[in-house]
């Protein structure tokens, strides 16, 4: 294969031609270099005010992007709206628009950090592929090998689930720990409180039979508990020292990113009936055990060099001090069954991800063929609505993105 340098990832600002990528709920979107904020209509309601006309999409690079990103949070009533492309191993464009906390008049700048949710199952199988170039561990390590103590503890249906299972939600185990809430607020070292979980989560029923698809978080904390007993260090540091230092993800981090609660970063909403409340204390994030499967913040440029590097490696390149070609290729490959390859769904060629923790919404998407890639986060979810403002705006922005893609690149 041939092989490319690691991407410098600089701000392109040029006007190409046409690329098309289908629009579906959950994927992500792209932005421009500057950043608005506006204190009127974030009540949530959806409404625009008069004056605030629809602008024209225009094409990646031409300085309009944030006219679209405001436009659509505006439409939706969202406190905040986030965008970056990449295209061809470079960030072409970003933008945000809005506010950190919906009453609080503080703008986001293109520098913050969103959660991203359960876009960090495809980091934390980034990682595991890290791990198994080093020969740390095998996609076929089972969990009995790597927690040899547990045998004849754990039920018998876990002792041969290998590690790429796990990674595809097709291990049988059940989507969560059933009781996630104990570990608010812990303070013990983390690596224990995963080894607690192990314990109690492997003599509990599985959801489905091995081989079976089922969406798992636990899946994913367990995953991340083997890294740690072959290790010997916490996932937070394996993925920080490997993955985020490789690729320049200087100032990614875990859990919610106003950790001061002083709106030096943006927070998290949930929609109390028809306004966003802020939640700026108190559970602001999953508890840390969940790391593994969805406890990441990323700043946007961060998610374009990690996009980049993925991107690349779809398009069948080796990608210098990551993974080769065909290390990616076993990341981005459902197994024998399904559309989940690992940490990545697989539809129509591209790959892509929803996340939330339920104060946050995040999509991606890869487009291998356009040479495209795309990431949307919003500082809000109402994943228990029906008709959720948060998925329509991100599919509205998707939308956008991709034609302006579309209007760019050209085939």
């Amino acid at each position: 294969m041939k092989q490319i340098k690691q991407p410098k990832f600089s701000i392109k600002k040029t006007a190409m031609m046409l690329v098309t990528v289908s629009v579906m709920a959950g994927l992500t979107g792209c932005g421009s270099s500057s950043s608005t904020a506006d204190t009127t209509n974030n009540s949530g309601n959806g409404s625009v005010p008069a004056n605030n006309t629809a602008p024209v999409t225009g094409q990646a690079g031409d300085g309009r992007l944030t006219e679209i990103v405001e436009y659509i949070r505006k439409e939706n009533g969202l406190p905040a709206l986030s965008a970056v492309m990449v295209h061809d191993g470079q960030i072409i464009e970003m933008s945000a628009s809005g506010l950190r906390s919906i009453n609080s008049g503080v703008a986001v700048t293109t520098d913050d950090k969103w959660h991203v949710g359960s876009l960090a199952k495809s980091m934390t199988s980034t990682l595991a592929a890290l791990l198994v170039k080093q020969g740390t561990l095998q996609w076929n390590t089972t969990i009995a090998e790597v927690f040899p103590e547990l045998q004849g503890v754990m039920r018998t249906e876990y002792e041969s689930v290998r590690f790429d299972e796990l990674l595809s939600h097709t291990s049988g185990l059940t989507t969560n720990i059933h009781n996630i809430n104990a570990y608010y607020n812990r303070t013990d070292d983390i690596t224990t409180q995963r080894q607690q979980v192990i314990e109690e989560s492997l003599v509990r029923a599985p959801a489905v039979s091995q081989g079976q698809f089922n969406y798992s978080n636990l899946g994913y904390m367990i995953a991340g508990a083997m890294m740690e007993r072959l290790t010997g260090n916490s996932w937070e540091t394996l993925l920080s020292n490997n993955l985020f230092s490789a690729l320049l993800m200087t100032n990614s981090g875990f859990g919610a990113p106003d950790t001061l609660e002083n709106l030096t970063q943006p927070v998290g909403h949930q929609m109390t009936g028809n306004s966003w409340r802020p939640i700026r204390s108190g559970n602001t994030d999953n508890p840390a055990i969940l790391g593994p499967a969805g406890t990441v913040h990323v700043t946007l440029t961060d998610m374009g060099n990690y996009l980049a590097a993925h991107l690349a490696g779809a398009r069948g390149l080796d990608v210098d001090g990551l993974l080769s070609a065909a290390e990616f290729e076993k990341l981005h490959t459902p197994l024998a069954i399904g559309d989940y390859a690992l940490g990545w769904g697989v539809v129509n060629n591209s790959l892509q991800h929803s996340g939330s923790n339920t104060m946050w919404l995040a999509t991606m998407l890869i487009n291998p063929e356009k040479n495209l890639a795309l990431f949307v986060a919003t500082n809000a979810a109402d994943l228990n609505n029906q008709n959720s403002v948060a998925f329509k705006a991100t599919n509205a922005l998707i939308g956008q993105l991709s034609a302006r893609a579309t209007n760019a690149f050209g085939q």
